[in-house]
This record gives structure tokens, C-alpha cells and sequence, in this order.
């Protein structure tokens, strides 16, 4: 049994060594008969004998060489019997090698039958351990694995489950999950079972509610496919469950929904108090006439302005400015790629980004910076509609200005026609609702930069101007 688990390369050259053994015995046995026949001098008939040789040799050499071999031994047998006449000595020649020769055919054909079913036992035992090292290692990949791992039957049972999906499914202990409808679980898996046979190669993703073996419901992610075996439809799924994920992301959604509307509150309380300002720079010129010094409405006017300007009076970096962390250029422009590259591509636009990777880091939100990026491209991507498809380019490009990283966006369109009224909050020249600029603008505030327009040059050109993660902060003010 040791030798069964020899690789077949070595069970080859082991044969190949043996040959060289086994044809030496065969001439050492063929010799010995014959001395054995000259020292009786043909009174003891040995010719069975000369069949051991033969058959000894046969299990190395070919069918070819066993038949010479056994033409010799029956020649060299001939040559002890002296007292026949010639054909008798033919014909015992002749069917002595007949016989020699049969044997040896038939011990080489059993031998290399032996050799073909041993060689096939061994590569079957040898496929039957790798077959089982991988399933032990899938076996141990879907246990350790922390996603649920599915199989469900043409009938909508589920055939086998991993450690994960007992867990996410919470099944009580000692409650198998095998054998349960994954209706009761999943319904989407379910209906994915039922859907048309000619729907072929089944492979997608949802996401979907499921509910646990207690009857309460949580979002999940899957993917699944279907496959044939036999003439039934199965189903193979991969589950995750994603409660905190849609809890960290409604939660983020609710923070920067807060965060917008300060930010917003906060910018359009600056544009009144300097509307407030204005009206109360009025209403003292106003007083200053002996006629309207007096004059009740005036005085109510005043009273108003001053009202207004205390309910205006929101600081809107005191308010909502925040230390947004670190955030990497690189990274950021190449995620802003990411996400307006499809839409680029419906026009046969390019968005090229000429940001080395080991850029500084800047400091300020990820979030925010990301935001006042894709308002930037979106307005770069209605402006280059209108021109040849080979003209439609956006350049991302960075560079390093005192303390500061002042990051570049400019787009191949026809430019601003009015970019005096580009930060002017509901100007009635907008695409859309005139805050897209204003609000960009103020999310830089937020993070003590600057959105500056820049007019040199082919297209439209805006610059960020940030500071680096090592620079000290300062206050930046811009109109």
C-alpha cells in the first residue's frame, strides 16, 4: 500500500529501473535449464519449464520481443533432443514456440492490465484526496466566512446553510435550518426560482427585506444564481446582512441633511444682513431730514430693520464649521472620475485627472469637498454638450501655492457669458435654482477655503483653494 502512494512519474522509473533485474533472471533461469538438460542428457524432459523464463521476461517486454524470446527457448529446448527425425523436431519447435509465446502474451497482457488498473487506482485515489482537501477547504471558507451562504432546492428547500446564516436568520439551538422553505426567510430567492426555465445562466443581485425565525425583518443584500441539476432548477445565494449599514448611512444622510440646511440658513442670513445693513444705512440718511426726524413710520422702520437683523444674525462659520479630518487629493479627484465618468461617456466626453498620487493632503471634509467637485462637473457637463464630441473634456489638476492646495477644474465649453452673477444666489439666468455656485462657495467657507472663478483661459476655470493638513488655519473671506 506504501507503494501506492508513489507519484506515477516515480512508479514509471521504478518499472524502467526493473527491467534491467527481471531480464537478467529470466537469462540466469533460461541458462540454468540449460545446463540442467545437458547434465541429465534429455532422460528428464524439462520443455514445460522453458515457459518460466518466458513469462518472467514477459512482464517487461514488448509483445514483439516476448515472441523472439520464446522462439529462442524453443530453439535452444531443440537442441537437447538428438533422436528425432527432422519433422518431428519441427514440429515440436514450432508448437513449443506457440506455446512459449502464448504464455508470455498472456502473463504481458495481464501484467499490463495489472499496470493500467493499478495506475488507475492510484490516480483515482489521488483525485479522491485532493477531492477531499477541497471540500475541507470549502467546507472551512463557508463556515469562517461571515456572509450567509445558501443552497436551495427546485422546490424552494433550503439544502444547505453555513455557520453565518444560522446566525443572521437567528435559528434557536439544536433548530436545523436544512429543509425549511427560504419563502419563509427570503421571498426574493423564492421568486428567483420561479421565474421562467428559459431564463439561462440566472446570475444577480438584489436588495430586499427578509425576515428571521422570529418573525422580525431586516434589510439584506444577496447574491444569487441559478443553475440546472437534472432537470430541476437550484439556487445558490450569498446573503449579508446590512442593518448597520443602513443605519450608518441614514444616520449620515440625516447629519449631512442638517449640515446642508445650517449651511444654507447661514449663507442666506448673510445675504440679508447685508440687505438689513443697506435698508438701515437708508432709514439713518433718512433721519437726518428735519421733517422725517420725527415721523413715526421711520421710527418703525428702524425698529423692523433692527428685528431683522437679530434674527439674521447667524454666523455661519461659527455655527457649522467643523474639522472635516484630512482628506487626500488624489484620492478625492480620482472618486469624483469614478463617479461622473458614465455620464461623460454618454457624450464621448473625457474626464482626465493630472493629480500625482503623492500630492499633500488638504484639510476639510471629504464629504463636503466631494459635493462642490460634482456641482463643478455637472455645470462643466451641460456646458460641453453643446460642442464637438471631440472638444468635450474636463482636466482635474493640482498645485501647491504658499500654505495652500489650490486644486483646478476647467472644462472645454464656451465659457461664462455673465460671471459677475455666477455666486448670486436664485439669479433668474440659472439652469436650475441659482444655488448650486452660492452653495458650493459656502461649503469652502465651511472649510476655512476658497471657490474662486478664474477667467484666463479656454472654457471655464474654477480653482479650490485649501489648506494643507500642516498649514495653520486662517480665516478666509471672499466677498
Amino acid at each position: 500500500m506504501d507503494r501506492l502512494r508513489l507519484p506515477l512519474r516515480w512508479r514509471g522509473q521504478l518499472v524502467k529501473l526493473n527491467r534491467a533485474p527481471t531480464l537478467w533472471s529470466a537469462l540466469a533461469m533460461l541458462v540454468l535449464l540449460a545446463c540442467i538438460e545437458a547434465a541429465w542428457a534429455s532422460e528428464v524432459s524439462l520443455g514445460v519449464l522453458y515457459v518460466l523464463p518466458v513469462t518472467l521476461a514477459a512482464t517487461v517486454l514488448r509483445r514483439r520481443q516476448i515472441v523472439v524470446v520464446a522462439i529462442a527457448c524453443a530453439a535452444l529446448r531443440g537442441m537437447f533432443v538428438l533422436d528425432e527425425a527432422w519433422i518431428e523436431q519441427a514440429l515440436r519447435f514450432a508448437m513449443a514456440s506457440v506455446a512459449y509465446a502464448g504464455c508470455g502474451l498472456l502473463v504481458a497482457e495481464v501484467s499490463r492490465t495489472r499496470r493500467v488498473v493499478l495506475r488507475h487506482y492510484v490516480q483515482l485515489r489521488a483525485e479522491q484526496r485532493l477531492r477531499r482537501r477541497v471540500e475541507r477547504q470549502l467546507r472551512l471558507l463557508a463556515d469562517s466566512s461571515p456572509a450567509a451562504i445558501l443552497t436551495v432546492a427546485g422546490d424552494g428547500r433550503i439544502v444547505a446553510g453555513n455557520r453565518a446564516a444560522h446566525e443572521i436568520l437567528e435559528l434557536p439551538d439544536g433548530q436545523a435550518l436544512e429543509g425549511r422553505q427560504v419563502r419563509d426567510f427570503l421571498p426574493v430567492l423564492d421568486d428567483a426560482l420561479h421565474l421562467s426555465a428559459s431564463v439561462e445562466g440566472l446570475r444577480t443581485s438584489a436588495s430586499t427585506w427578509g425576515r428571521r425565525a422570529d418573525g422580525s425583518a431586516f434589510p439584506a443584500t444577496t447574491w444569487f444564481s441559478a443553475y440546472q441539476d437534472s432537470e430541476t432548477r437550484h439556487l445558490a445565494a450569498i446573503l449579508v446582512d446590512t442593518t448597520e449599514d443602513v443605519r450608518a448611512r441614514a444616520s449620515a444622510h440625516f447629519e449631512d441633511l442638517l449640515q446642508n440646511n445650517r449651511l444654507l440658513a447661514g449663507a442666506v442670513s448673510h445675504e440679508i444682513r447685508n440687505l438689513c445693513s443697506a435698508a438701515g444705512m437708508v432709514s439713518a440718511n433718512l433721519a437726518r431730514h428735519p421733517a422725517l426726524r420725527e415721523d413715526p413710520d421711520l421710527a418703525a422702520l428702524r425698529d423692523l430693520v433692527q428685528a431683522l437683523m437679530e434674527l439674521a444674525s447667524f454666523n455661519l462659520h461659527k455655527a457649522s464649521a467643523r474639522d472635516g479630518g484630512e482628506t487626500s487629493v488624489y484620492a478625492l479627484c480620482n472618486e469624483l472620475a469614478l463617479i461622473v465618468q458614465p455620464d461623460w461617456d454618454d457624450i464621448d466626453g473625457q474626464v482626465q485627472v493630472e493629480i500625482e498620487r503623492d500630492f499633500p493632503r488638504v484639510r476639510g471634509d471629504r464629504h463636503a469637498l466631494l459635493q462642490v467637485l460634482l456641482n463643478l462637473a455637472r455645470n462643466a457637463l451641460r456646458a460641453v454638450a453643446t460642442q464637438p464630441a471631440s472638444q468635450r473634456q474636463l482636466w482635474l489638476t493640482a498645485r501647491v501655492e504658499s500654505e495652500h492646495a489650490v486644486l483646478s477644474v476647467r472644462d472645454s465649453g464656451p465659457g461664462l457669458a455673465r460671471p459677475e452673477r455666477l455666486f448670486q444666489p436664485f439669479h433668474r439666468d440659472s439652469d436650475g435654482t441659482g444655488l448650486g455656485l452660492y452653495v458650493s462657495r459656502a461649503l469652502m467657507h465651511n472649510q476655512h477655503g476658497q471657490l474662486r472663478h478664474v477667467p484666463d483661459g479656454p472654457g471655464c476655470c474654477f480653482e479650490l483653494h485649501l489648506p494643507l493638513a500642516r498649514a495653520p488655519v486662517t480665516e478666509t473671506l471672499d466677498g
